[in-house]
């Protein structure tokens, strides 16, 4: 299993079981997803830092492609409260959408604390879900 830490949230996603558990189809394809995030996310701060919107569009996007198999993904822990884990996941659909905006109106210094908040949404669900 391999661990990237980018921002102050690690993403440790294998593709395998968990304690002999096997995971379903969708819990793998969550697994896929988490070094997508983890790489997009550190390309979108760097895009952010560097005021390349063309980057910064990119990225955001690469995320918000995911969101949907995101909301319908199940969580790994508290599997009964999957109601706020979608809830954060259309919170970080709309942090995404929110970075992508400014960033494409050029407004980095706005861009830049907006990444912050997604940041946040990630370590919460991570410290919630994973």
């Amino acid at each position: 299993m391999g661990v990237v830490a980018l921002g102050g949230v690690a993403a440790a996603h294998g593709t395998g079981a968990h304690g002999g558990m096997e995971h379903d189809p969708q819990m793998r394809k969550l697994h896929a997803m988490m070094p997508m995030f983890s790489m997009a996310s550190a390309e979108l701060e760097t895009a952010l830092e560097k005021g390349d919107a063309a980057a910064a569009d990119k990225e955001s996007g690469k995320i918000l492609a995911a969101i949907p198999d995101l909301k319908v993904s199940r969580p790994h822990r508290n599997v009964k409260q999957k109601k706020g884990f979608v809830k954060l996941a259309k919170q970080l659909e709309d942090r995404a959408t929110e970075v992508r905006g400014l960033s494409q109106k050029g407004d980095f210094a706005a861009a830049r604390p907006a990444f912050r908040k997604l940041e946040a949404t990630c370590g919460e669900c991570h410290d919630r879900y994973r």
